[in-house]
């Protein structure tokens, strides 16, 4: 079977059991899902350029003249058909409706399976496993390679520069880009970069995205030493990271991890309510995060499943890319060549001192 089909099996068995005659993608992360491929133009909205029509025996992608091309010859596997109208139009009319009809978002008179189509893909299959490994490696290397050349008089657009030069070079799209220095870094959890210059410390944190895949990660500097309580507080943070590793366990709700990293904040030295200062993180994998896991996710952790948890505090994140898997946590964003420690058994990104 093709990694296409592979993907489309479960959607085919939720029509049978739903009796559906067919099932329409809409979303950006699911069509990205579905083709292991670049299903927007914009990075800035959540509307693909084209619709795909699931049946039993079928798949056909409704498109206009502009991307059609482009698509045929660099995006959609073999096993879709193309569709193609003009641009003055519209997709809709070309979509099935109603009773019979299945679709990943509400409206148009279709069964709103949005849950369930989500669910289906929070679990990777084996090629998209191996194609996400190399995109996680990829991204953490790009990201560290750009803060070795940082220097303490850069301002926070100048590392972003840096940043988006070595993701681009590494093909790698940029989905979120935060910068912060030594002065906004205490301030803000999802710090835009700004013209201000980083200073003795610089923290840096990435979605970047390849063919719709998304790898999380977070990479500091100091160009100060590290004195003793700076190494503590850097270490506390990623106790609590490992009690939400050691909390993430395929078959458990999403609010396990969640519900560890409330009691380890202060079993490390933080304010028992920093956890309500930032999300903890969440599923991953084709968005920068599917939704935010909080206390009552009941939601269950799948095999292969993509997370990226970012505890915060104390002007300090730790972040990285995991697969949840049967055989337990595999963290897939590693740089060999970046400075680390030991975690609870883990080898963990330590701070960059140039």
């Amino acid at each position: 079977m093709s990694a296409f089909n592979e993907r489309m099996a479960p959607l085919r068995e939720l029509m049978k059991q739903k009796g559906l005659e067919s099932i329409v993608l809409r979303r950006n992360p699911n069509l990205a899902w579905a083709i292991a491929g670049r299903a927007h133009v914009p990075t800035t909205i959540d509307a693909a350029c084209f619709d795909l029509i699931i049946t039993q025996d079928s798949a056909t992608a409704i498109t206009n003249v502009v991307e059609a091309p482009r698509l045929k010859a660099e995006e959609l596997p073999i096993e879709v058909t193309v569709k193609t109208i003009k641009w003055s139009e519209g997709r809709d009319p070309q979509l099935p409706t109603g009773a019979k009809v299945g679709s990943d978002q509400p409206g148009a008179d279709c069964i709103d399976l949005g849950t369930e189509i989500e669910i289906i893909r929070a679990s990777l299959i084996e090629s998209d496993v191996v194609r996400y490994k190399e995109i996680c490696s990829d991204a953490a290397i790009a990201l560290g390679n750009a803060m070795k050349q940082v220097a303490n008089s850069d301002r926070e657009i100048d590392v972003a520069g840096l940043i988006t030069h070595a993701l681009w070079q590494a093909d790698l799209e940029i989905a979120f880009l935060g910068v912060a220095g030594q002065e906004r870094v205490h301030k803000f959890r999802h710090p835009l970069p700004t013209d201000a210059v980083v200073g003795n410390r610089v923290s840096a944190s990435i979605c970047a995205k390849r063919k719709g895949l998304i790898a999380s990660v977070t990479r500091i500097v100091s160009f100060e030493a590290i004195s003793d309580a700076m190494a503590k507080d850097y270490e506390a943070i990623y106790k609590v990271e490992a009690a939400m590793l050691d909390a993430t366990v395929v078959g458990k709700p999403f609010s396990d991890p969640v519900n560890a990293a409330i009691a380890a904040y202060p079993a490390n030295g933080f304010d028992g309510d920093e956890w309500t200062k930032h999300h903890q993180g969440g599923p991953t994998g084709f968005l920068p995060r599917d939704w935010p896991a909080n206390t009552g996710s009941a939601r269950l952790i799948a095999n292969n499943q993509p997370i990226a948890w970012n505890p915060t505090g104390k002007g300090f994140k730790a972040e990285d890319t995991i697969l949840a898997t049967n055989s337990g946590v595999k963290i897939l964003s590693m740089d060999p060549d970046w400075p680390s420690f030991e975690v609870n058994g883990r080898t963990r990104p330590f701070l960059l001192t140039p």
